[in-house]
């Protein structure tokens, strides 16, 4: 019986990979589970059951929360003239496609708190001076892909990923008998983490030295468009559109950034304070991290609205734009969703008991790292969501590393780098580059290929050499 717990995920799996599309395999995979579950009158019950569960979980909630806040903050940020203004100061600076690469790394020191608004802030700024200067598109879809995804991944302070990470964390360690906190585990895991240490490596590899980038391709490129009407693309057309609604100002996105790092960082010390008796890092270390980046994003909102009233932006325009910003992370919320589902329906039907010591003990030590992440890394790029990748192998991943004895941390990482091995090919980073999806994947895809490779000996190596 318990085996059946592997259908849903198997379901979910290859739907996504014949279909492309994430959220009805989600769904269907969640229904599997609950006609297992409950036969088909109660498993269509369960579903919503499952899902109300997942919201109304306390972390999960907070992760939501903060998720919207922080697109309703880009959102803002974007309309304000903020990203067009710092644009403009920069493309006085920058003359050739090496000086774009380059800013594109500058520029995480200022977006790095959600990979889309680094892709969109970047992409708007760098794209037209790329244009100009006559560079590569799809060498800058790379670099915009690893600078948004595989640096902001490592980041430990003030990012949505983050916040889902130690959220993910928290939950999955929660009666286990582990005592350090979730946010502690996260921030160590970063150090195993080897794919995007590697990716990084091969990123400003290509950057400085170009590493024949664009001579070689994998595959063959195909219209994305092929499955939609034309009527659909020329609305997804004018809704992508930028329209610049005030003057410039690149005060506009550095003033934001900076009350949020000051908020989020006394947020971490105002919850842990009480908690520790260390000074200022005590604190930090033993903070109330989904309280404390929820608090800082939401103060962040609060006097960026002040500031742009001062400037004449009126409330009507602020309010209208703070609710677009939500919308725009919609399906993001509906992905997590599912996959928590997903996550606590596979569970119920034994998912976890799958992985029982005996199991465990079987398979030599040293591989279980490696295979950690060429099972994640398989899963996250057959379904194209890292989010979905990390709750779904999760829970599986802390089994091992209890059952083994494996230090905790080292195995987050392989999941932390399975997972983000789909976020390497981002068809966000091919669109604000300005070129097709399928020649972002066949130019990015032997580098991607490459980064594995590298990734699953470095592994191997940690398996021989630590454990």
């Amino acid at each position: 019986m318990r085996w059946l717990s592997l259908v849903p995920a198997i379901i979910t799996i290859i739907l996504t990979f014949k279909t492309k599309k994430l959220i009805p395999s989600l769904f269907v995979g969640v229904l599997s589970g609950t006609f297992i579950n409950s036969g088909i009158i109660g498993g269509i019950a369960e579903v919503g059951k499952y899902m109300v569960e997942a919201v109304t979980n306390k972390e999960s909630c907070y992760t939501l929360f903060f998720l919207i806040a922080f697109g309703s903050l880009a959102e803002l940020i974007e309309m304000s003239g903020g990203i067009s203004g710092f644009s403009e100061k920069v493309g006085k600076w920058v003359k050739t496609e090496r000086g774009i690469l380059g800013w594109a790394w500058a520029l995480t020191l200022i977006t790095f708190f959600d990979c889309s608004f680094h892709t969109i802030a970047v992409g708007s700024v760098m794209s037209p001076i790329l244009e100009k200067v006559k560079g590569s598109k799809e060498r800058f879809a790379f670099i915009l892909s690893i600078t948004s995804r595989q640096i902001i991944l490592l980041v430990p302070i003030a990012t949505a990923y983050l916040g889902y990470m130690v959220t993910l964390v928290a939950n999955n360690i929660k009666d286990r008998g582990i005592t350090e906190n979730a946010y502690t585990l996260v921030i160590k895991s970063f150090l195993w983490n080897f794919f995007a240490w590697i990716m990084i490596f091969i990123a400003a590899g290509i950057t400085i030295f170009g590493l024949g980038f664009g001579r070689f391709r994998i595959g063959k490129a195909e219209d994305e468009n092929k499955e939609f009407t034309k009527i659909h693309i020329e609305n997804e057309k004018l809704l992508n559109r930028y329209t610049e609604e005030y003057p410039k100002n690149s005060r506009n996105l550095i003033i934001p950034v900076l009350i949020l790092l000051i908020s989020t960082i006394f947020f971490f010390w105002w919850t842990g304070k009480s908690k520790s008796s260390d000074g200022f890092i005590g604190a930090i270390s033993s903070a109330n991290f989904s309280v404390s980046i929820l608090s800082g994003v939401i103060f962040t909102i609060f006097i960026t609205s002040i500031y742009f009233l001062i400037q004449k932006i009126s409330l009507a325009e602020i309010e209208a734009h703070i609710v677009k910003g939500g919308e725009n992370i919609l399906s993001l919320v509906i992905i997590l969703v599912l996959s928590w589902a997903l996550t606590s329906v596979t569970q119920d039907l034994g998912f976890n008991r799958l992985i029982d010591e005996n199991l465990v003990k079987s398979i030599p030590k040293m591989l279980i790292p490696a295979m950690i992440f060429l099972l994640t890394g398989t899963i996250s790029y057959v379904i194209g969501s890292s989010w979905a990748t990390w709750a779904l192998i999760m829970p599986v991943a802390i089994n091992f590393s209890i059952n083994s004895g494996i230090n905790i941390s080292m195995i987050i990482g392989t999941v932390w780098a399975g997972g983000a091995v789909s976020e390497v090919i981002s068809p966000l980073s091919a669109r604000m580059a300005n070129i097709s999806y399928g020649d972002h994947l066949v130019t990015s895809f032997p580098y991607l290929l490459a980064g594995a490779a590298m990734t699953t000996i470095a592994y191997l190596l940690a398996g021989l050499f630590t454990l």
